[in-house]
């Protein structure tokens, strides 16, 4: 019988340093020479060097992967090192990205506000410059130590030191002009209104549950990233958007907000999954506040965060004024939250006969609204619903006073506010924003 051989192989030290070695001297060498480049740029990174470094770390990071490079003491750090280039070049992509783009937004913006986030945003892109060039020096000086030459960076005419101005063609294509689409202009400023309330209740509160980390960020990138796509399919260049101009206001605000969470996105991906696993590994790169976790939440939540926060309610007030443009009553449009303390002394004011009708207020609007209280969520428009919620609530009022959430359309929660405070006394707590400027250590 003839033998099979294994579809596994583990390299041999000869193999290593004759197979191996070589191909990844071949596979670095590219990189290598953007890198070399990059390290003594005095100004930001063309979109190209940008593209290029992208490129090269995904296919090398791939490569490594394929030969189990993570679980390999001596290749291990390059491996770390590549991964977190990657992330990073992603924060800086984005940053950049805002930075070329942010005059075209229609943002209407006072000039003083313009002027500080330009400036948090350019400081923050800098740093990440900064951490950049740390983590391409440690790649270099590592790659010697594990057998790879410095490929030798020969003069060339090419160079992808540029400003971060973007130039286009001549644009002398008549562009395609959309059908009217009113009905999908309300359904998308409805879906956006949500959206962002649901983002600022997350995290627009001063409480200790509120973690600045990949998932979070991804979350709610998705959410936007989804309302930018379908502004743009059933939206943009519609007549709709010609009739009211303002509706390009809210696409700005989810297309800048979008950036930033990309931004933070990458941001908490390089720490969570590269940049303390790096600290450990060469503990050395703590004398440089490289990969600071107190500086990065920093940034995570006085800047990225509180600029999400920022330009989605300046959609806010372009979509208010929309609605109004469209004859509608905004105010049955625009998403609010209040909390709602209930003491628990007036638990008996809290059951089935005296606050059920708080269904019939709800279905006066279009819109749902909703109710949160220890973690479930409930309907108000839904009788089934309220039935199960109010025993539910008296179980946690009988323990303690309690604090209800109610989420939806400005004028239907202001009146189902009311009517919890004339049947059982629910007294409105403020939701405290805890977003505000601190000087940048970042």
């Amino acid at each position: 019988m003839k033998n099979s051989e294994s579809l596994i192989k583990i390299l041999t030290p000869n193999e290593i340093e004759e197979e191996f070695i070589p191909q990844l001297e071949s596979s670095t060498k590219e990189l290598f020479k953007v890198l070399s480049k990059f390290r003594y740029l005095k100004n930001y990174p063309s979109r190209e060097m940008v593209f290029s470094i992208m490129k090269e770390v995904d296919r090398i990071e791939t490569f490594l992967d394929d030969v189990g490079a993570s679980l390999n003491k001596r290749f291990s750090y390059f491996r770390k090192l590549i991964a977190s280039i990657r992330w990073m070049n992603i924060v800086i992509f984005q940053g950049i990205h805002i930075l070329i783009r942010f005059d075209s937004y229609m943002l209407e913006l006072k000039e003083n506000d313009k002027k500080k986030f330009i400036q948090e945003l350019s400081e923050t892109v800098n740093r990440c410059l900064t951490d950049l060039k740390i983590l391409i020096k440690e790649l270099q000086a590592d790659a010697i130590k594990i057998g790879v030459k410095k490929p030798s960076v020969k003069p060339s005419n090419k160079t992808f030191s540029a400003e971060i101005q973007q130039k286009l063609l001549p644009q002398d294509i008549d562009v395609f002009v959309a059908k009217e689409t009113g009905e999908a202009s309300i359904d998308i400023l409805v879906k956006f209104l949500e959206s962002l309330e649901f983002f600022n209740t997350f995290f627009c509160q001063n409480n200790a549950d509120v973690h600045y980390t990949e998932e979070s960020f991804e979350h709610y990138r998705s959410i936007f990233n989804r309302l930018e796509s379908l502004y743009d399919t059933y939206l943009r260049n519609a007549e709709i958007e010609k009739d009211h101009p303002l509706l390009r206001g809210v696409r700005s605000s989810i297309a800048v907000t979008l950036h930033l969470l990309e931004m933070g996105k990458a941001l908490a991906h390089f720490y969570e999954r590269h940049g303390e696993s790096l600290l450990e590994m060469k503990p050395s790169l703590k004398k440089s506040n490289f990969a600071n976790k107190k500086d990065i939440d920093s940034v995570m939540k006085d800047f990225l965060i509180h600029y999400s926060i920022f330009f989605l309610n300046n959609g806010r007030d372009f979509a208010s004024t929309v609605f109004k443009k469209m004859g509608k009553d905004a105010d049955e449009y625009i998403y609010t939250t209040k909390m709602l303390n209930v003491q628990s002394h007036r638990l008996e004011d809290f059951h089935l006969r005296p606050i059920m009708p708080v269904t019939q207020i709800a279905n006066k609007y279009k819109l749902n609204t909703y109710l949160y209280q220890n973690r479930n969520k409930y309907n108000l428009k839904s009788a089934i619903e309220m039935a199960i919620a109010i025993p539910d609530i008296r179980d946690d009022l009988e323990k303690s006073n309690i604090d209800m959430i109610v989420q939806g359309p400005r004028k239907a929660v202001e009146e189902i506010a009311k009517f919890f405070y004339d049947k059982c006394g629910a007294i409105e707590k403020p939701i405290v924003c805890d977003k505000t400027f601190s000087p940048q250590s970042f």
